[in-house]
């Protein structure tokens, strides 16, 4: 077995949290980010915490549609 190269590793790692912020704000819960990307329920939580703490925005695209559409009304 041989080990992945450093660079290659951080590529994939930074597309999966990509990928789990993007689920979320899509209003996936976090057991079917899960299922989506084949890892634990505790990681997509795990990546989800990280990216708060990172200052990432979470807010999910239906809650921004909701706010938009109640302010014209």
């Amino acid at each position: 077995m041989i080990a992945e190269e450093h660079t290659t590793y951080e590529g994939r790692s930074r597309q999966r949290r990509n990928q789990t912020v993007e689920l979320h704000r899509q209003g996936l819960h976090g057991y079917e980010i899960a299922r989506e990307l084949n890892v634990s329920a505790g990681l997509v939580s795990i990546r989800l915490k990280e990216a708060r703490s990172a200052g990432v925005d979470l807010t999910r695209y239906a809650a921004a549609d909701e706010t938009h559409e109640q302010g014209q009304a």
